[in-house]
């Protein structure tokens, strides 16, 4: 009986052996049709990885000789051992094979369910297609994720927050773990995806994760595969058929149970748990977690792995390991400004210093490309080995040439100078050199330099401001457009007629007479006559007084209406009308306190300033926290601009105060006549920084006689009023 058994079971194996040889030349064959470099034995060890079993063998082998297509083919209906050894087969590099795909979504995973008319999906699709009502949050339509004790179904959200949190292996934070197939051990979503094997993309060539496989096998990359995907349901909002973010019976829950296509799918508002605001949620709230905000979420605080400091940053930037953007921001200007040899020149590191010590680093690198300035130094560093006002002026005048020029003065690497009289000087060359006539620019140039230029008064600090040049500006180009007048008509300065100068005068004769005024001075049109200068006019626009002293309310006591440089620059022009290029140039040498309360001198007497004006400027100036100005703040401004170590430009405040509903010209000719009719011209002249005779016009505007002031005063201070 021994020997019988033992020779049945040598025939069986025999038989086996035979059956596997006959699987294997069957397989075998079916793949040389498609790739003539297959071998038996890589065939043989494939087999041996999918179908190590018999009956895996056999299903297989049938198959394959019943559904030769399924080879190239694609598509689903087969089993599950066919659509593993063709997964195998591509990855081992034989070629004129054809990935299978789910039958929902394409993509090349494992075919373990059945769906529809015998087509296979996968578990993805699968769980998605089964739907419940949780039993834990009682939400409807969602995929059953797992079973509780009693059998009833639990929803993924329920599943992910019952699981207890372990320590990830990989980065050893307290999260959920999924068990690694490879060593045994948990990981974190994030960790499982950075150690997720990778291979190049057959579209962009990168190597990154599979995501999905062409129909050739070749590797598609999640990026790739998001350009590339088409969509095959349309959105309940647009109508378009186009890539889905969020199904109505997906695993995505919009809330809606609506189809929407990523243009139309919004986050819920909620408020942030980490800055209070009601805002779109990026990261939904779990049991140990609130919802976080975008901004929140993007920028964590971590603990930097550079500087050790516990700041804002990213978690995973610098070899995986968190980096402040402070550190960041401090690495890209280094590596932005260093020279060939790694180090950064002088001149240029003072700079870098400036931009190290910003408070706002997360700005520098929100917007790197666009930070014209830095881009500008770094050329200039290399191109030349010292820095000068004459580089700079040859880049023109841009914002990004201006700023870097007042970043270089402020921290002293290029000297000092009066900018607007030196653009100024550049401008009225330019415009010399336009005119094509030698005797027209002779002309010019007189009339510019000892005219224009040479009678143009500098502010109180001693320089050009930004409404002076621009007038000068305007002088200038309108004396150049009367000599092109003069051109087209064939004359010059010298023989210029009456009718010539009529048709010039014709429009705007108040600004288009200053130039002839000045040639009829100085000896050129000869004979010919000029309108007398016609009455300044009164002011052709004030506000109502109702209005006016409503807009001086909101500013004083409305602390909501707008910020503290704001509201206090509003008051000086409701209240004193003051001009915006004055204002900004206030500094903390005009400003006085003692005993009788707060004094500003904006003429040549202090102006005492009443409650609650008084705190509105005495908190100036505000701190700028934005960019080199925060830490190059020239602390004498009341009002310090984003120019390090200038003060604010008037046309960007008078910007924001026509948003508050001041116009500054109405506002200003309100307030003069007020002040003319209440205040002798004299005493509100010297307070409030005119001429005498200025603010007599302005007295006669507003009806007021202060002509027997003196006296009056006088014989009421000789004879007081009786007691009855």
């Amino acid at each position: 009986m021994l020997i019988c058994s033992c020779h049945e079971r040598r025939r069986a194996a025999e038989q086996l052996a035979t059956k596997r040889a006959d699987q294997l030349a069957i397989v075998t064959g079916l793949l040389l049709a498609r790739d003539p470099t297959v071998t038996p034995e890589s065939v043989g060890d494939l087999m041996a990885q999918v179908a190590p079993a018999p009956g895996a063998r056999a299903a297989l082998t049938r198959h394959l000789v019943a559904h030769p297509e399924a080879l190239t083919a694609g598509g689903s209906r087969m089993p599950k051992v066919v659509a593993e050894f063709i997964y195998a087969a591509i990855a081992a590099g034989i070629t004129g094979l054809t990935s299978p795909g789910c039958a929902l979504c394409g993509r090349p995973r494992t075919l373990v369910h059945t769906h529809g008319d015998s087509e296979r999906i996968c578990t993805t699709c699968y769980s998605r297609l089964l739907t419940a009502t949780c039993s834990s949050c009682g939400r409807d339509g969602h995929r059953i994720r797992s079973r509780d004790v009693d059998g009833q179904p639990v929803c993924p959200r329920c599943h992910d927050r019952a699981r207890p949190l372990e320590v990830c292996a990989g980065c050893q934070e307290l999260r959920g773990l999924k068990r690694s197939t490879r060593d045994g051990l948990g990981y974190c979503r994030s960790c499982i995806a950075r150690r997720a094997p990778t291979e190049p993309c057959s579209i962009c060539g990168r190597d990154r994760r599979v995501n999905a496989r062409t129909a050739t096998g070749g590797a598609v990359c999640t990026g790739c595969y998001d350009k590339t995907r088409t969509g095959t349901v349309a959105c309940d909002e647009c109508g378009q058929v186009v890539p889905l973010a969020a199904r109505a019976d997906g695993r995505i829950g919009t809330g809606t149970g609506k189809n929407l296509c990523a243009g139309c799918y919004r986050h819920p508002e909620r408020e942030c748990g980490i800055c209070g605001r009601t805002r779109r949620v990026a990261l939904r709230a779990t049991t140990v977690s609130p919802d976080i905000c975008a901004t929140c979420y993007q920028a964590p605080i971590v603990d930097c792995s550079v500087c050790g400091q516990h700041a804002l940053g990213r978690r995973a930037t610098r070899n995986g390991r968190p980096w402040c953007f402070g550190c960041q921001a401090t690495d890209r200007i280094d590596r932005l400004l260093a020279g060939p040899d790694g180090t950064i020149p002088i001149g240029v590191k003072e700079v870098r210093d400036v931009l190290v010590a910003t408070h706002r680093p997360r700005s520098i690198l929100n917007n790197w490309d666009r930070i014209e300035s830095l881009t500008l130094l770094a050329h200039l560093a290399r191109q030349h080995d010292e820095l000068s006002h004459e580089l700079l002026d040859a880049e023109g005048d841009r914002f990004s040439v201006g700023y870097l020029r007042a970043l270089l003065v402020a921290t002293g690497v290029l000297p000092d100078r009066d900018e607007h009289a030196t653009r100024l000087r550049r401008f009225a060359a330019a415009v010399i050199d336009e005119i094509a006539d030698p005797r027209h620019q002779q002309t010019l140039g007189r009339y510019v330099r000892w005219h224009v230029i040479a009678r143009a008064k500098p502010d109180r600090h001693g320089r050009l401001n930004a409404t002076i040049s621009d007038r000068c500006r305007q002088e200038i180009r309108t004396a150049q457009r009367f000599l092109d007048h003069l051109t087209r008509r064939g004359r010059t300065v010298d023989d210029c007629t009456q009718a010539d100068l009529d048709t010039w005068l014709s429009t705007r004769r108040a600004t288009r007479i200053r130039f002839p005024r000045w040639l009829l001075d100085h000896g050129h049109l000869p004979g010919l006559a000029l309108p007398d200068a016609v009455p300044a006019a009164g002011p052709r626009t004030q506000l109502d007084q109702d209005e006016h002293w409503a807009l001086v309310r909101r500013m004083l006591h409305d602390e909501d209406s707008a910020s503290i440089e704001d509201r206090a620059a509003a008051c000086l022009v409701l209240l004193y009308a003051q001009p915006l290029s004055k204002i900004v140039s206030l500094t903390t040498d005009d400003l006085t306190l003692d005993d009788d309360g707060t004094y500003l001198r904006l003429g040549a007497e202090p102006l005492l300033l009443p409650p609650p004006l008084d705190a509105l400027v005495t908190s100036l100036p505000i701190a700028k926290p934005f960019g080199a100005a925060s830490t190059l703040a020239d602390q004498r401004w009341l009002f310090p601009g984003k120019w390090a170590g200038h003060h604010q430009n008037p046309t960007s405040m008078m910007g924001r105060l026509n948003k508050l509903g001041i116009t500054t010209r109405t506002s200003r000719n309100s307030a003069m006549l007020h002040l003319a009719a209440t205040v002798p011209p004299a005493v509100f002249a010297s307070l409030i920084g005119i001429s005498t005779g200025a603010a007599t016009k302005w007295a006669g505007y507003a009806g007021s006689n202060w002509t027997t002031y003196a006296a009056n005063r006088t014989n009421a201070t000789a004879n007081p009023p009786q007691n009855q």
